[in-house]
């Protein structure tokens, strides 16, 4: 499971308000069959489940054995492993299917009950990853964690105008996965952007040995260090309006939130220390002090306990409104032009037709507004490719993220959604990273 604009803060109560709720999400069992009656009753089931729980995540650590023991994925046997630690750790603890290829609830539920990320912000993830890399005309939706999964498949979504095997996480390029993540390459440097460069992970556990656990400003730095990195060393580096501040960004905020060790000791700010680094990234250690990286081995460590709470759309915002004060940088849309130290910006009023300037974006909901809209206005151009007829994949972004635009009382992005093909198009002519990859979010 990584963009970039200026963001200020945002005015947070509708920011909540502004995702998917039971009733918005309902709209998605609409879809022939694919997806089940139950939908409403499963969304609320979901949200129920995390307010009434006994479960308190302050006297219990998760728990890493009986069923949820941790078993090395068999990659002989057609397991998957890809690009994101914790969804590596969930599946590997049986949290989510152990093949790596699980159905959209499943990996709200996960995420949720495991790491205490909002059902808002799960919801989100689940769906961008099952419409963009996953199959959403499947009688299970989902996706495949890691590369391409004959589970993935089945002849109900060949059927409705699923074109190709869903390519999972691993060929997310642009629409999840992103360049300048904390431990994994980009992915036309090297070729692979989903197996873990312990050269990377070692500068982050150094950072640790001298710091002391990783923090969500020393995160930050870390962010910013590996944007400059991939502007020096990336020809083809793009960051998006979506996958680089929001999703790219969002790696690196839940690592320092998410992953680390909330008991206690640490129950608001968690501690990320050497050895919840190396549990959650799949590195074991011998007794010579020799690291070795496992991949698709990460695991949950002994005695871990969860983050206190619900960390949902508004704690990510202002975190991300954290990484841009301290490095406004990170607040660039734009790429490396071909070669390195090349990197163009785009100019955010001539993209949304003088709308919103760097300045007005950080007033009232026009942050969200803008981001919301990037993402319904090329999903039709970026998702062409991928299914026969995109009325369905469509219509579950729509009802699931965007309808609640609605309430918003967003300013008109007539530059958006009336030229929306030729701006994405333009935008891939110009940065040859966006353009190999197809995606321009």
């Amino acid at each position: 499971m990584k963009s970039a604009f200026a963001i200020g803060p945002v005015a947070l109560t509708s920011l909540v308000q502004a995702f998917p709720t039971p009733e918005n999400l309902a709209n998605l069992a609409g879809h022939d069959g694919e997806l089940p009656d139950s939908f409403l009753e499963k969304i609320a089931e979901i949200n129920d489940n995390q307010k009434r729980s006994l479960f308190d995540p302050l006297a219990e650590p998760i728990q890493i054995h009986g069923a949820h023991e941790f078993r090395a994925p068999n990659f002989a046997k057609g397991d998957t492993r890809g690009p994101c630690p914790g969804l590596n750790a969930l599946a590997n603890h049986g949290y989510l299917p152990r093949s790596g290829v699980a159905g959209f609830f499943e990996v709200i539920e996960g995420i949720n009950s495991v790491f205490g990320m909002g059902v808002d912000l799960a919801t989100i993830l689940s769906t961008m990853g099952t419409v963009g890399v996953g199959n959403p005309l499947s009688l299970k939706p989902g996706f495949s964690i890691g590369g391409e999964s004959r589970k993935s498949q089945n002849p109900l979504g060949n059927l409705l105008g699923l074109l190709g095997t869903p390519q999972g996480l691993d060929g997310s390029h642009n629409w999840i996965e992103a360049d300048s993540s904390n431990t994994r390459d980009d992915l036309y440097v090297t070729g692979d952007a989903s197996t873990m460069n312990m050269e990377l992970w070692t500068q982050v556990y150094e950072s640790i040995l001298k710091n002391g656990p990783m923090d969500i400003d020393m995160m930050g730095d870390r962010a910013a260090e590996r944007y400059h990195k991939s502007v020096a060393t990336n020809p083809q580096f793009w960051y998006g309006p979506y996958t680089g501040f929001i999703v790219r960004n969002a790696g690196f905020a839940f690592s320092a939130r998410l992953l680390s060790n909330h008991s206690a000791e640490n129950p608001y700010g968690g501690d990320l220390n050497k050895e919840t680094l190396k549990a959650f990234w799949g590195v074991c250690e011998d007794d010579s002090g020799y690291f070795e990286y496992k991949k698709g081995w990460e695991r949950i460590p002994e005695n871990w306990y969860r983050y206190n709470g619900q960390y949902g759309l508004v704690n990510l915002n202002l975190d991300l409104v954290r990484f841009i004060t301290h490095h406004p940088e990170l607040a660039n849309i734009g790429g490396n032009l071909g070669g390195v130290n090349r990197f163009a910006g785009v100019d955010l009023e001539d993209l949304t037709g003088g709308v919103l300037n760097a300045a007005s974006l950080l007033e009232g909901n026009n942050l969200l507004c803008f981001s919301l809209e990037l993402v319904k206005t090329f999903a039709p151009n970026s998702l062409s490719g991928l299914f026969r007829t995109l009325a369905k994949p469509l219509k579950l972004v729509n009802d699931a993220l965007l309808d609640p635009l609605l309430d918003l009382n967003c300013p008109a992005f007539d530059a958006l959604s009336k030229g929306g093909d030729d701006i994405i198009e333009g935008l891939m002519e110009k940065f040859p990273g966006a353009k190999k990859s197809g995606f321009a979010l």
